[in-house]
């Protein structure tokens, strides 16, 4: 039988309503203004929200334990609040920020688009158009193999109106959502090591 839940273990939610409490816990939503978006209970988002806190601290991207440390590396940062997080358990708030900052600077989306594919040229240009006016990505035509510009480079800079057939456009975040960044390392994190709704808290 195929599991219902890659990213939460005997879970009664299937993956698509996790993803999207874990993407208003990455664009540091309360729990109650999830709660509103989605039809689940508030106890059920503080749960989760607490267990991906914990994941973080066991799983994520540094091993420290800060709960009695005098240096507190981001406690000027998250202030007195902790959103949500008890306060016997505060580290967690801090570990979560310091996970923020560094997916922030580490969590670039880049995106290959094949212009043979009719989906992906159609992406493609949708990015392209909506990007005009934001900049918020670079977007590059990467030429077919054995072929250069004028200039002797393998890409240019893509235009939708001069492409070759068997080029890939490569689209790379040029200013960073750090909540979208935050996003993807949790979401990639969850599919290595899942959150199990037996594990207490």
């Amino acid at each position: 039988m195929k599991q219902k839940n890659r990213r939460y273990r005997n879970a009664k939610i299937s993956e698509y309503k996790l993803k999207k409490v874990i993407w208003f816990f990455a664009h540091n939503l309360s729990v109650r203004e999830a709660a509103k978006r989605i039809k689940l209970s508030e106890p059920t988002i503080a749960n989760i929200y607490m267990r991906m806190r914990m994941k973080l601290k066991t799983n994520g991207m540094f091993n420290f334990q800060i709960a009695d440390a005098k240096d507190r590396p981001a406690q000027a940062i998250w202030g007195p609040k902790h959103r949500g997080a008890p306060e016997a358990h505060k580290e967690l708030h801090e570990i979560e920020t310091v996970h923020r900052i560094v997916a922030a600077h580490n969590f670039r989306y880049v995106e290959k688009l094949a212009v043979a594919d009719p989906k992906q040229w159609e992406r493609a240009l949708q990015i392209y158009l909506s990007d005009r006016k934001v900049g918020r990505y670079n977007l590059f035509e990467m030429l077919p193999e054995g072929t250069l510009t004028e200039e002797g480079e393998k890409q240019r800079q893509f235009d939708p109106s001069d492409v070759y057939p068997n080029s890939i456009i490569l689209i790379n975040e040029k200013m960073v959502d750090p909540h979208a960044a935050f996003f993807r390392y949790v979401w990639q994190l969850l599919l290595k090591s899942p959150l199990d709704a037996y594990t207490k808290l």
